[in-house]
């Protein structure tokens, strides 16, 4: 026991030491985790006490800026910075067991104890800078207010009935569009307008609604490896580290305006996906555009189909007597082209399932760490604001 004690000891006044040498790391990581702190109980104060969330002042008034000059910045460079980012801190990762066992045999090398010693002071820098910029550039703004500010509300269970009429108009709405949208000769839409200028025209409209979506946006960064991001049923990704909204370049032209502006509500501070998907949604929904319009509803009515079908205890005849997609809007909302698919996965390293499964988990551990217990099931309570959304004008 006492030998236990002693290696707990020295491992104690290992980590007092090193901390002492290094003062920085020590006071990064603990301004880290007293924002943290503080945001994840700043909700509940202001419940409590009726003060002003100070996460929502900091989204109000410190995004703007933050966003303002350094996506501003990272928007100069055409290629995803965020994506060499990924790269690099995998390589760095990688190489501290190596480094690691290597020191083990070299220990008596002074050179090379040195040199080891510097590079695991230089991944703690990384560490806790990591840390601190995921805090300022993503994790408060899961605590700010709700879309409509109010902590408080309490809505009203929406009936079958309610959620069939949302289902059957949004069903409708992407019927018509379908109609209006540009083919070639084998069905599949042709569009050449510019449609990330059109995507952010769209949701800068409804800044009026939402006012910290106004300000600067950057462009929407294609990824290197969208190969991997379709084996992963992702299609975009918003990097904090960089202020850089991503998007899977393999995916069918329908997804684009849907994904462009989902990721870049994020980069101006509303996380949630739920919120996220609504905003994207609304944005879409009130373009002048016809097609962004369509892509903006097919965003949608897959989360509402499925609601819808858990509503009514999958009762299929039911659902069969409703309004129904027509086949070529079936065919319009598809993540990627099954040919571009099938190339992805005959020249991927990877299966799959396997790329799925990590991307799940990823996804989940990340919304979980961040408060969001449900996970991945959160993008579907767009559902919910949607009811909200069209309460008095559907039903």
């Amino acid at each position: 026991m006492s030998r236990i004690k002693k290696v707990i000891k020295k491992i104690c006044e290992g980590i007092v030491g090193f901390f002492g040498r290094h003062l920085p790391i020590l006071i990064i990581l603990n301004l880290t985790l007293l924002v943290n702190l503080l945001s994840w109980i700043a909700p509940w104060i202001s419940n409590m006490t009726g003060l002003t969330n100070w996460c929502d002042v900091y989204a109000q008034y410190a995004n703007p800026v933050i966003v303002a000059v350094f996506a501003r910045i990272m928007n100069v460079f055409k290629f995803s910075v965020g994506e060499i980012m990924i790269v690099s801190g995998i390589v760095l990762a990688l190489a501290v067991p190596f480094i690691s066992a290597v020191a083990v045999f070299l220990r008596k090398k002074k050179r090379y104890m040195k040199f080891y010693k510097r590079y695991m002071v230089f991944i703690s820098y990384v560490l806790v800078i990591l840390a601190a910029v995921m805090t300022l550039n993503m994790g408060i703004y899961y605590h700010t207010a709700p879309l409509d500010g109010n902590y408080n509300a309490e809505y009203r269970q929406y009936t079958v009935d309610e959620l069939e009429k949302l289902r059957n108009h949004v069903v409708n709405m992407c019927n018509t569009y379908s109609d209006f949208v540009n083919r070639d000769e084998d069905g599949r839409i042709v569009y050449e307008g510019d449609i990330m200028a059109l995507s952010k025209k769209a949701i800068k409209n409804i800044g009026s609604i939402y006012p910290r979506l106004n300000g600067y946006y950057p462009d929407v960064k294609p990824m290197m490896f969208s190969s991997l991001m379709t084996q992963g049923y992702m299609a975009g990704y918003y990097f904090p580290y960089s202020m850089e909204a991503n998007v899977n370049s393999r995916m069918y032209v329908t997804n684009y305006p849907y994904t462009y502006c989902h990721e870049l509500s994020h980069l101006h501070g509303y996380m949630p996906e739920d919120e996220a998907n609504f905003i994207a949604f609304l944005a879409c929904a009130g373009s002048e555009d016809v097609f962004i319009r369509y892509s903006g509803y097919l965003g949608v009515i897959s989360y509402i189909n499925r609601a819808y079908l858990e509503s009514i205890n999958y009762d299929l005849d039911r659902y069969m007597s409703q309004e129904q997609l027509k086949d070529i809007v079936y065919e319009d909302n598809t993540f990627v082209l099954k040919e571009v698919f099938d190339e992805i996965e005959e020249a991927s390293p990877v299966t799959t399932e396997q790329m799925d499964k990590l991307s799940t988990s990823f996804t989940n551990a990340t919304l979980n760490a961040n408060g969001v217990s449900d996970g991945m099931a959160s993008y579907g309570r767009v559902v919910d604001l949607l009811l909200q959304y069209y309460d008095g004008n559907l039903y």
